[in-house]
């Protein structure tokens, strides 16, 4: 099992800042289309701080963000999310999040 799994959307980041930092992300899939940024990671511990960092200096003023870091080994889901320009950091109950979904794996 993966230790992290983290994922999430970011709208309101420019063409061009995506452009200045696309290489320094640590996410495995990162996909910018249509003004939203769409990451995914899963593996080992990664440290998202820079990337948070990047998201509340360049988003725009109607941009928000919302990124899932679900920690496997502790059992531990954090969300970070800016909206009208609040950054908010957030434990959830990482079974509460999942448990709704849990019978839908494979119904498509």
């Amino acid at each position: 099992m993966d230790d992290v799994r983290v994922y999430g959307d970011v709208s309101g980041f420019s063409a061009e800042d995506f452009e200045e930092i696309r290489h320094s992300l640590p996410f495995e899939k990162i996909v910018y289309e249509d003004g939203v940024l769409s990451v995914d990671y899963e593996g080992h511990y990664i440290d998202i701080d820079d990337f948070l960092d990047e998201i509340k200096n360049r988003l725009d003023s109607k941009g928000w963000a919302k990124v899932d870091y679900i920690d496997h080994v502790e059992w531990k889901l954090t969300r970070y999310e800016m909206i009208d320009g609040k950054f908010t950091e957030r434990v959830v109950n990482v079974d509460a999040v999942l448990e709704p979904t849990k019978n839908e794996a494979g119904q498509r």
